[in-house]
């Protein structure tokens, strides 16, 4: 696979359900959501995220705030870079297969 840019690129509302008591008054976007963004943009690519076999948070990303997910190739794996305007928030080791295996 090579570098998977955009179109993966998506925020979330303040008002999202997810985020009530995640934290009062310091809200971020679970890690949980953020990895079924992604499964979701890879699943309209014709993949399936199989695996995450390490992920990174650098800091948290907050609502409202546009990011984007790049994957490359890393050794003979897959990395997810997860940037927004600042930089680099997270990282992650995948396994990606195609849909249809």
């Amino acid at each position: 696979m090579e570098n998977l840019r955009c179109p993966l690129v998506g925020s979330f509302r303040a008002e999202s359900p997810f985020l009530d008591g995640h934290f009062v008054g310091n809200p971020i976007v679970p890690g949980a959501i953020i990895l079924g963004f992604l499964a979701a943009g890879l699943k309209e690519r014709g993949q399936r995220l199989v695996n995450v076999q390490r992920m990174k948070f650098i800091r948290p990303l907050r609502p409202d705030v546009s990011f984007e997910v790049t994957i490359g190739r890393r050794g003979s794996g897959l990395r997810a870079e997860f940037s927004d305007g600042e930089g680099i928030f997270a990282t992650a080791s995948l396994v990606i297969r195609p849909i249809d295996e």
